[in-house]
């Protein structure tokens, strides 16, 4: 064996190196630097060198996929079974959204400026200096100790909303210290439900929705206030902890209890943290309800074993479906749905509580009796349909005359624009843009008096919502005599943390980073 020059492989290097600077992908620096002194080696003999050639292409192709912001194989091998319920049209509409015009004209110029300076440029000595710029780029501090909560604008509730108990020597340490932290202090928040109602009784709704942050509904023109003019607290900035629909339920069932990590989710917990347990022993029916048929990776089941309630088989005969999701299932009207399971409710004074679960907005769903839409286009159409479903079923629930407290949190968003990491639709790094969804609860009764929407800009995620129902259940808002606002006193303003598997994002200092497979923490770039 002997040395030569990159020739052509420069271009791979050159380019890696540009989009790891707009922070298009990451760059293992190692491995790159294995497989650049693995493409300076050569020989004499023609086999050897058609076996390197060939390597090296399967070599830059891992390398490439590896450093890009695309699930691990791995991940990937474990979603095999999921993967294969995606229709073939929903595949080649994913297809289209990872091919970007710009990045291939960048690349084609690239390769212009390559094809007529290489005579007279030295080109693997430019992708040394690339190599040795690279190393010093990311091995710059990014991130500082003595981090500190972000600091959050709010409006006329902020004397209301209270920081968490963090002490000084919490908030200095490394982003991994940090992070501890804020897990162990999280351990230590639990709703005590109180034993009675100590005003009216009233039921209990939360309909969770797939797919719908306030990125998505930016991209789409609409205002969370304007969506939820008709509702009496909008939390702005609440966070879903998660991108993906199976771990966010299990959080929300699990409101009553400090935030967890991901492995704890599916792990054994307290009963005490599984909201609707905490209804039950108040003397509250409970019901779980969906527009589907919940199989896909198993949503029931992760219910059933690790959220705390029973997940009945649905019956959805008599029902048309209104669209067919990415695997072809049918998904069914809302208000149809919602509608139902009021009707069959038994009419006497026992309070009800329901789970309810929609994927109305999921990205890949069709429109049922029309042609063939991009999911992104027909999104807004769904949002739209999906709202005039719930102001139909809040309707109905005003003219039973029932006190009802009504609950809606997204699970997550729906990555409609997409950013630098991830192409649209794409959700495995638990971005803010994702994870940032409006939350917005509606007090329904004869005597409640629906004031002025108050809006809660502070971040603040599930368990602010246990300890809002228990202070209602503390209170007489029903009545008409207490305020609504007065239901905010103990809400926690908490640091945006989310995770997904083996993928963490935390704010320090006001900005978002993450961390891949326990690796570096990175900061997450801007559009």
């Amino acid at each position: 064996m002997k040395l030569s020059g990159l020739g052509v492989w420069n271009l791979y290097f050159l380019a890696k190196f540009a989009l790891y600077l707009r922070g298009d992908i990451s760059f293992d620096w190692l491995s790159n630097a294995a497989f650049f002194a693995f493409l300076l080696l050569s020989s004499d003999s023609r086999i050897v060198m058609r076996i390197k050639n060939g390597l090296s292409v399967v070599l830059a192709i891992a390398l490439l996929y590896h450093d890009s912001w695309l699930p691990p194989i791995s991940r990937l091998l474990k979603q095999t079974t999921n993967l294969q319920e995606f229709s073939f049209d929903y595949f080649l509409e994913i297809v289209a959204r990872m091919v970007s015009i710009d990045l291939l004209l960048g690349v084609f110029v690239l390769s212009l400026i390559y094809w007529y300076s290489v005579k007279w440029l030295r080109y693997t000595s430019i992708t040394v200096l690339g190599f040795a710029y690279v190393y010093w780029f990311s091995t710059t501090p990014v991130a500082a100790v003595d981090a500190s909560l972000p600091t959050v604008a709010s409006n006329k509730v902020t004397s209301q909303v209270v920081p968490v108990n963090i002490t000084q020597s919490e908030l200095a340490g490394t982003p991994d210290q940090q992070l501890k932290m804020f897990y162990q202090q999280q351990a230590r928040l639990k709703t005590q439900f109180a034993d009675t109602f100590q005003g009216e009784q009233f039921d209990v709704v939360v309909l969770n929705i797939c797919s719908l942050a306030n990125a998505d509904l930016n991209a789409i023109g609409v205002k969370a206030n304007e969506l939820f003019k008709n509702f009496d607290i909008l939390f702005s900035d609440f966070n879903s902890a998660t991108s993906y629909s199976g771990p966010a339920a299990i959080r929300l069932l699990r409101a009553s209890c400090g935030q967890t990590d991901q492995d704890s989710l599916f792990k054994p917990v307290d009963e005490q943290c599984h909201l609707f347990n905490n209804l039950t022993k108040l003397g509250y029916s409970n019901s779980v309800a969906m527009n589907h048929d919940g199989h896909f990776d198993d949503f029931i089941g992760l219910l059933n074993q690790h959220g705390g309630v029973s997940a009945p088989k649905f019956d959805f005969s008599g029902l048309s479906p209104m669209q067919y999701g990415f695997d072809g299932k049918p998904i069914y009207s809302d208000s149809e749905v919602l509608l139902d399971w009021l009707n069959k409710q038994p009419n006497n004074s026992q309070p009800r509580a329901l789970y309810y679960n929609s994927i109305s907005l999921h990205d890949g769903n069709q429109l049922a009796g029309r042609g063939r839409m991009n999911s992104l286009q027909s999104y807004p159409t769904r949002q739209q349909q999906l709202f005039n479903d719930i102001n139909r079923f809040i309707d109905e629930l005003e003219n039973q005359g029932r006190n009802v407290l009504l609950v809606v949190v997204p699970e997550h968003g729906a990555a409609l624009a997409g950013d630098k990491l991830q192409f649209a639709g794409l959700r495995e790094i638990p971005s803010p843009s994702i994870v940032s969804v409006p939350t917005a609860v509606k007090f329904i009764g004869p005597n409640v008096k629906n004031r002025e929407l108050i809006e809660v800009t502070d971040t603040v995620s599930y368990f602010s919502l246990s300890e809002l129902i228990n202070n209602a259940v503390k209170s007489d808002v029903f009545s008409g005599t207490t305020a609504v606002d007065r239901l905010l006193g103990n809400t926690r303003s908490i640091t945006k943390v989310a995770e997904n598997q083996d993928t963490v994002m935390m704010y320090i200092k006001g900005e978002p980073y993450i961390q891949l497979d326990g690796g570096e923490w990175t900061r997450y770039p801007s559009n």
